[in-house]
């Protein structure tokens, strides 16, 4: 929750294909790893001492070679190195230096940041890139089978030398299609992108070599994933809590769903009593506020323990989060995400052996509403997350969306998969609070429906009965969390400052007190009593659930109209019950695919076809995730018409891209006098035009020349000159004229 009491990379991007051997025996030994370079990589090149570092708090046996010692970085580490201050890729090729390093260091594997005084020196991209294939013949003739893993190079700004920014990038341009022409089965290629995301204001010291304060931890992030690719062994798996596919699950493999309530630890620090009586509900989790140091606290190490030892003596998983993050880039003094990580590293003591029992919430609702500043959210999560991997803390980890934690403009929803693969363990869980913006079924389940779609874990971290911002669906929120095992933590146990205090779950800390909002989450309808289970790392739960319900029956529809129908079944049989059943539909003879779920025996669906077939089958879930087989296929055909028949279309296209591809915004309007509810625009292009997938508004599909797009769930209902927008980015070569007729539902609109 955006605080209530006062609220108004890695990126490491693998652009070549990377081929992985096999990993090595338990006695052969360790792969040897040659760091080629300049002074970036040689003096004092601590990224490498961080890198080694990071390799082996992961299980990576590595042999660093190369002639070059290791200089001091403040920690003994394997540094051998041919990192050579001031050296050009274009010298060594011209006084033939290579070989020579090679037949002493015999590498595996050679990571090479080089180029940097080549564009200082302002020699040619493709003359350096020359020097790049003469060097890769030489370490295929030391060893046929190297991988090269070869850097985008950090960016450089120096003072004498305003137009090196332009060469680097221009290198950097000029590198993927070098590596993809030269890349084999034999002996890959890697390209790690060090350019994006890279400072030379904040990351060096003199606008060319990295600082310690930053920029030599950002290098060495990108290099880690590479390079465990490259040696072709995967770091430990998971220990304690952790992700399975969308689930999350215990050390056993038990599914753990989440049951809990906030509880704001860092301003309320003597209500300890809280975690029993949280418990004493039926409560499986707690989510604990504490502080960071930039606005609040900070909570020492040592608070940490005692909270974590609450949380186990009251048999909870505790999810722990830092506060100060709230609403960075538009809250006053908020703090970074990276200040968090700093926070989390500083109280490591406290946290490593308890990996069955906490979860580390990175940092709450961590960007505000500026939409530039949460543009950031995957590479500052990232980030994040590769440093509390590097200090060697395996848990479970929990992201918070941006934009206070709602993700309106669904930056979370979009680069969740990002993060997820940027993270060595893939052990993180997204967290999406549910406030005003989540006001309707639709809009609960739409979000709810992409993670699934996308196979991405995600919880409920925060969610209200209301709120200043709108009136949450708390009711379809905790149904459809249920029925999916999804977790979810309702906002908050007491202590809200008067004008968010109807949050509250109870009245002043008293347990015997309950607010209205405390009866419904607690003792109501799919809350936390009816439906918690408690760890079974504290001996609840039971044996794990592997039992699949039976298949549902077969569907068949009702209510059919040209757009619309619903369908019923008979209900499916389970060990311990039925939470919920997805539906999937079939156009004619093609194939099935999801397009909802019902926590009951009826589905409504929408936006269909006039004069068309469907088929649709349907299968059961259970809280442990088993799923039954799919039913019989059941038939219905929508009647012709379409709707009103009275419709507008707007069109208007941009060209960009150097006369190749283009935007396009569409209006449709309902002209009519009656709602139209569900919709499918029709249109064809004339010139071969090509609509790039996904866009925005509507469902797009083209087949040849044809595109129609179908409403999203948020728009499929249009009252009597209501409106909406839709659009895409598409590509065309010649001219690019509109389409000249749009049909709704199969009926003609005007244009214009």
């Amino acid at each position: 929750m955006t605080l209530r009491f006062l609220r108004a990379v890695v990126t490491g991007l693998l652009l070549a294909a990377c081929v992985v051997v096999a990993a090595s025996p338990a006695n052969a030994a360790p792969p040897r790893v040659m760091a080629l370079g300049d002074s970036i990589t040689g003096s004092p090149g601590c990224w490498r001492a961080l890198l080694a570092k990071h390799l082996q708090d992961t299980g990576h046996s590595v042999d660093f070679v190369g002639s070059l010692p290791a200089p001091g970085c403040g920690f003994t580490y394997d540094g051998d190195n041919e990192g050579h201050g001031g050296i050009l890729a274009t010298t060594i090729v011209r006084d033939n230096r290579l070989p020579g390093w090679l037949s002493s260091a015999r590498p595996d594997v050679v990571l090479m940041h080089l180029g940097t005084n080549d564009v200082w020196n302002n020699i040619p991209a493709n003359t350096i890139l020359g020097a790049y294939t003469t060097m890769l013949g030489q370490m295929r003739a030391s060893n046929p089978a190297i991988k090269l893993v070869v850097a985008q190079i950090i960016p450089m700004n120096p003072s004498n030398c305003t137009a090196c920014a332009q060469r680097v990038a221009d290198l950097n341009a000029a590198i993927p299609g070098w590596a993809r022409a030269n890349s084999t089965a034999a002996s890959p290629i890697t390209v790690v992108d060090q350019w994006t995301g890279f400072d030379t204001a904040a990351d060096t010291t003199d606008g060319v070599h990295p600082n310690s304060s930053t920029g030599i931890q950002k290098i060495e992030s990108r290099w880690y994933p590479a390079v465990v690719a490259a040696l072709g062994s995967q770091p430990p798996a998971a220990v304690g809590l952790r992700v399975d596919g969308t689930r999350v699950v215990e050390a056993d493999g038990t599914p753990f769903v989440m049951r809990g309530v906030n509880h704001a630890h860092v301003w309320y620090q003597s209500q300890t009593r809280a975690f029993a009586d949280i418990k004493s509900f039926g409560a499986n989790t707690v989510r604990v506020v504490l502080g960071s140091g930039q606005r609040w606290g900070p909570t020492p190490a040592s608070e940490v323990t005692s909270v974590i030892s609450l949380c186990k003596q009251n048999k909870l998983i505790c999810v722990l989060e830092v506060h100060d993050t709230t609403g960075y880039g538009e809250q006053s003094g908020a703090a970074t995400l990276d200040q968090a990580a700093t926070y989390w590293i500083s109280v490591a003591s406290a946290l490593k052996g308890q990996e069955n029992y906490v979860v580390i919430n990175l940092g709450n609702e961590p960007f505000g509403n500026n939409a530039q500043v949460s543009a950031t959210w995957a590479s500052a999560t990232s980030s994040a997350i590769s440093r509390l991997r590097g200090a060697g803390l395996q848990h479970l980890l929990m992201a918070d969306a941006p934009m206070w934690g709602q993700d309106w403009g669904n930056i979370m929803r979009d680069g969740a998969a990002s993060v997820l693969n940027a993270d060595p363990q893939r052990n993180t869980v997204f967290s999406i609070h549910m406030y005003g913006v989540y006001n309707t079924a639709d809009k609960v389940n739409a979000y709810f429906d992409a993670f699934r779609t996308a196979g991405l874990p995600l919880v409920v971290g925060e969610f209200g009965h209301d709120h200043s911002d709108g009136d949450p669906d708390e009711d379809t929120i905790m149904a459809q969390a249920q029925a999916r095992g999804l977790g979810y933590l309702g906002w908050s146990w007491s202590g809200n400052s008067s004008d968010v205090g109807y949050l509250d779950m109870v009245t002043s800390f008293n347990p015997a007190s309950l607010t209205p909002w405390g009866e419904r989450f607690l003792n109501g309808a799919n809350g936390v009593r009816q439906t918690s289970k408690e760890a079974t790392i504290y001996g609840g739960g039971g044996p794990a659930d592997t039992e699949a319900p039976t298949a549902p029956g077969t569907p068949s529809a009702s209510g059919v109209t040209s757009t619309g129908l619903t369908l019923s079944w008979a209900a499916s049989a389970d060990n311990v019950g039925v939470t919920g059943y997805d539906v999937l539909r079939a156009t004619g003879s093609g194939s099935f695919a999801q397009v909802g779920s019902s926590a009951t025996t009826t589905f409504a669906d929408s936006g269909l076809t006039p004069s068309t077939t469907y088929r649709y089958q349907v299968r059961a879930r259970d809280a442990a995730g088993n799923v039954s087989a799919v039913s019989a296929a059941g038939t219905a055909t929508t009647s012709a018409g379409g709707g009103t028949g009275t419709c507008k279309v707007a069109y208007s296209a941009q060209n960009w891209g150097g006369g190749s591809g283009f935007t396009a915004n569409v209006t449709i309007t309902n002209t009519g006098t009656s709602p139209i509810n569900g919709w499918t625009l029709a249109f064809g292009y004339a010139n071969g035009q090509r609509v790039t997938l996904p866009g925005w508004g509507a469902t797009f599909a083209q087949s040849g020349a044809d595109v129609t797009a179908t409403n999203l769930s948020w728009n499929g209902s249009l009252a009597p000159n209501a409106s909406t927008g839709i659009g895409f980015n598409g590509t065309y070569s010649g001219s690019n004229p509109a389409p000249s007729s749009f049909t709704l539902n199969g009926s003609t609109c005007t244009t214009g």
